[in-house]
């Protein structure tokens, strides 16, 4: 009875193992053809698409067949032909192989195994009931806050209701959809995860819109609220990076590309329309916040100065006003 020389296991496009193979002697052959040892269903592979065996110096080697595709082994390109010594080394990493469509691993009998990996390390975020639960009661706080600001005092407790239900819907459509995406791609819900994620972005956004238009009121810095998209595009592509943590767990960094990308191509969007339609980088000046007197800082402008940059702005005005008659 021989004993188990490697084992080559075909993998999914998330990594997970669908199918494995003992190789129990060598030469291995895999293909199309049905007298291959591993026989694939891939109409981009050869009839013999690779043949590993031992060489003349009896080191192990990958001949890649007659194929018009070749194969990537360990990212490396390999034509029609060509011949690798394969890493066997104790140490040495399994192989990693694609033909065609297929993406195989080629584990070795002397290559040591990795480490046993704990249950839930990769996301901790799918963790701990209580901490959602404070990020809940918080977001549910700013929500009730900013509908009393904003609503008449006889109907808030109907405000109340309404905003409470918008957000639950809302809340808990866009978890879903993200639920969604995770069970398809990995099988598994996530739900605790995104509902997390979507909190936490929640609330940085409030905090965002509160600091800034705070900072504005205190230090008379009115043009700090022209650029609050910029730190809401940082908000949302970190939202999307961690969202998509949960459904594409083995490529962070195609996943932080991707959302790295779309904040920045929301952030250059913006800003070409804010010059398009305004001739500025910034948004147009809007500040509804109206804080106490006390959390003032700068000094209050004179009346007098005031009255005269009043009087000032009049001609700008009347000079703009020209301009566009003139055009007209």
């Amino acid at each position: 009875m021989s004993s188990t020389l490697a084992l080559l296991e075909v993998l999914d496009r998330d990594g997970v193992v669908r199918q494995s193979v003992k190789v129990g002697a060598w030469p291995l052959r895999v293909g199309r053809a049905l007298d291959n040892d591993l026989v694939l269903d891939d109409p981009h592979t050869a009839p013999e698409h690779l043949r590993i065996a031992r060489d003349d110096s009896g080191q192990l080697a990958l001949t890649v067949g007659d194929s018009v595709n070749g194969l990537q082994l360990n990212g490396r390109t390999l034509a029609a032909g060509e011949q690798v010594v394969l890493p066997a080394g104790p140490h040495d990493k399994p192989v990693s192989l694609v033909l065609g469509r297929t993406q195989l691993r080629l584990r070795l009998a002397t290559q040591l195994l990795a480490p046993e990996q704990r249950l839930g390390t990769a996301r901790v975020l799918t963790q701990g009931l209580p901490t959602l639960l404070v990020l809940a009661l918080a977001a549910a706080l700013v929500l009730g806050f900013n509908t009393w600001l904003d609503s008449e005092p006889d109907l808030l407790t109907k405000s109340l209701a309404s905003s409470a239900i918008s957000a639950l819907a809302i809340g808990f459509g866009w978890a879903g959809v993200w639920t969604l995406l995770s069970k398809v791609f990995t099988h598994q819900a996530h739900f605790g995860w995104h509902l997390r994620v979507m909190l936490l972005a929640v609330l940085a956004w409030e905090a965002l819109m509160a600091g800034t238009s705070l900072l504005a009121f205190a230090f008379s810095w009115p043009w700090i609220t022209d650029f609050n998209f910029v730190p809401a595009y940082a908000i949302l592509g970190a939202m999307l990076y961690f969202h998509l943590q949960a459904v594409e767990p083995l490529h962070p960094r195609r996943t932080l590309g991707f959302a790295v990308g779309s904040a920045l191509t929301g952030l250059a969007l913006s800003l070409w329309f804010n010059v398009q339609a305004t001739d500025r980088v910034g948004s147009e000046l809007y500040m509804n916040h109206l804080f106490p007197p006390a959390l003032r800082v700068a000094k209050p402008m004179e009346v007098t100065d005031f009255m005269q940059g009043a009087a000032g702005l009049q001609a700008r005005v009347d000079a703009k006003a020209k301009k566009t008659d003139a055009e007209d």
